[in-house]
């Protein structure tokens, strides 16, 4: 009763609805092209079409129940997409495998004439793998599409979002404080005073890292971007991004989001979705800083959470 109930569990999951997708691909992929001679068999084709695309049903919530419960490997995409292509390794593999066997003793058994021999032989046996590999590649391809289609719909919407975020946050800060007989003019705040960048050469730059808009690097320079008077200035000194980094990512509004860029979130106009990921486009010239996947979530979380770039 235990595996009975375990199963119909199994069933219910998201998974499983892909993997009989997937079995219904492979179906209509040897219904249109008719391997093992089956095009030899007129009506009775059906009958071996219907029992092929059972035992390959089978093969799948068989291969999956044993990935899930026997390999303890749930599908959990939050782990990684290393631990995904691992159990989906796990899964091709013992789903093939099952296939070949159970296909091969259906067309010894039921797929056999004058015409064609489907009787167990190596030939037999090779071509049964080479039918299940090459399904198992379109297979591949197709949700290789439909998961890279739903990617890019998560990723615009989650774009979208942080621009409504940004926007708010934009719109807040153009509002004027109100202003009281005995105000007094801000000062920096502490953790704001100036820093000096230098590098091997006499060039360097005193600049508070508020007024920084980000900084790329260029072979053995970084070009640091900045403001100065509601101005975009930039400065080309021969330093490294881990000097600079030190230097700019104490605070917590400025992050490394990639091998080549370090930005300052405070100064982001919006955020840009593309294939590769998210993009920032900067308040002053327009500029577009990449954000690479190692760091694309840490910095959606920032512009979500706006107590971390206050």
């Amino acid at each position: 009763m235990k595996i009975i109930s375990t199963f119909a569990e199994l069933m219910k999951t998201t998974i499983i609805k892909e993997r009989l997708q997937s079995a219904l691909i492979a179906i209509l992929f040897i219904s249109v092209f008719l391997p093992f001679g089956l095009n030899h068999f007129g009506w009775i084709r059906w009958a071996l079409l219907a029992g092929l695309g059972l035992i390959i049903a089978f093969c799948v919530l068989i291969s999956e129940l044993t990935v899930e419960k026997l390999f303890r490997m749930p599908n959990d995409i939050s782990r990684g997409s290393k631990y995904i292509i691992k159990r989906n390794i796990r899964f091709e593999t013992l789903n093939i495998f099952l296939s070949v066997i159970l296909m091969c003793i259906f067309l010894d058994a039921f797929a056999n004439n004058a015409t064609v021999d489907n009787h167990y032989s190596w030939q037999t046996l090779g071509y049964v793998i080479a039918v299940n590999c090459f399904t198992t590649v379109v297979i591949h391809v197709y949700w290789r599409s439909v998961y890279k289609k739903r990617y890019l719909i998560r990723q615009l919407e989650e774009a979208q979002l942080l621009n409504g975020m940004l926007q708010e946050r934009q719109r807040r800060e153009a509002q004027p404080e109100p202003q009281t007989n005995d105000a007094i003019s801000p000062t920096p705040a502490d953790d704001d005073a100036v820093i000096n960048i230098s590098g091997a050469t006499k060039e360097s730059l005193d600049v508070r890292p508020s007024q920084v808009i980000f900084a790329t690097s260029e072979g053995n320079y970084v070009n640091i971007y900045y403001i100065i008077d509601d101005k975009p200035n930039n400065m080309l000194i021969r330093t490294s991004m881990k000097n600079v980094s030190e230097l700019l990512c104490r605070q917590s509004y400025i992050m490394q989001c990639h091998r080549a860029y370090i930005v300052n979130l405070r100064h982001v106009a919006k955020v840009e979705s593309r294939n590769s990921g998210i993009a920032l486009v900067m308040q002053y010239g327009n500029d577009t800083v990449l954000v690479s996947k190692q760091y694309s979530a840490e910095v959606k979380e920032r512009i979500k959470n706006p107590s971390t770039i206050a």
